[in-house]
């Protein structure tokens, strides 16, 4: 137990917001979860990585599939990303649909992906 409360306390310490929720009937559970967290916070951060979201909206085109314009959204997600100084090193969630507003269709997509500066 004291090895958790000092996990714990080098959390707090190391970084610099945390917030620590802790349900009844799951203490031990969520302070495990909190530790990990932490812990994966301070070594993306040793590495350079941090954790961003990117969205991106192009237009619908009909000549295509959905899978093929959901790619192409994606494809313009990825090269608006390296034309900035970071590049990804981790995608952690990717999501796409095709929204219809006042009679057009156009596709989003977004990701939450780990990012490090370019080499």
């Amino acid at each position: 137990m004291p090895k958790i409360f000092t996990i714990i306390a080098f959390a707090l310490v190391t970084t610099s917001c945390m917030q620590l929720e802790v349900k009844p009937g799951r203490v031990i559970g969520d302070t495990v979860d909190a530790g990990k967290d932490a812990y994966q916070s301070i070594q993306r951060n040793r590495r350079g990585e941090e954790e961003r979201s990117y969205s991106h909206k192009t237009s619908y085109d009909p000549t295509i599939s959905n899978a093929a314009n959901i790619a192409g959204c994606k494809q313009e997600l990825m090269e608006v990303v390296s034309v900035s100084d970071l590049m990804v090193s981790q995608v952690i969630s990717e999501s796409s649909e095709v929204l219809l507003q006042d009679g057009d269709k156009t596709i989003y997509c977004a990701m939450q992906a780990l990012v490090r500066p370019k080499a």
